[in-house]
């Protein structure tokens, strides 16, 4: 099962992943991300890894996953594997990250694949039917994602390009 989304944002492909390569930006745009830290110590590339935390609401157990970049094309793709947690590690989560510039800007996509996430059918199923029919409570993440890429206003990295 795949979740997908897009969102175009008024910035560079540099721009944007200067943004998106810096895990330690997560919290700032997707509420559900409580913790970040590193657990290699290099800049990000292929193979850089780290852990993060994730609470899915607030009466929910927060859920520790290791987190690698599997895939890292700057600009243009960056894929993350999450395991571990309490389930084994074949299960997984991948978020991959596309990247295209058009009309001045970029195109990013954001895919989830959890079909090998040991999430029984009935949760996919649930998911599914939000992500498809459901209507979001509050701002959608990836427009905080792109308010905060557009406006330059975040702690971790410079946005002048």
């Amino acid at each position: 099962m795949k979740l997908e989304d897009s969102i175009f944002i008024n910035r560079s492909a540099k721009t944007v992943w200067a943004f998106l390569e810096d895990p330690a930006n997560m919290p700032l745009w997707n509420p559900k991300v409580k913790h970040v830290s590193p657990a290699s110590f290099s800049v990000p590339r292929q193979g850089y890894r780290y852990a993060i935390t994730y609470q899915m609401h607030e009466k929910a157990r927060a859920t520790e996953f290791l987190a690698e970049y599997v895939h890292f094309e700057p600009y243009v793709k960056l894929v993350i594997r999450h395991t571990g947690s309490l389930a084994p590690q074949n299960r997984i989560i991948e978020e991959i990250y596309e990247l295209s510039e058009r009309d001045g800007g970029t195109l990013l996509s954001q895919t989830i694949r959890i079909e090998n996430s040991g999430i029984n059918i009935f949760f996919r199923f649930v998911i599914w039917i939000i992500q498809r029919w459901g209507k979001p409570v509050g701002k959608p993440y990836f427009e905080t994602l792109r308010d905060l890429i557009e406006t330059g206003r975040d702690n971790h990295t410079s946005l002048s390009t």
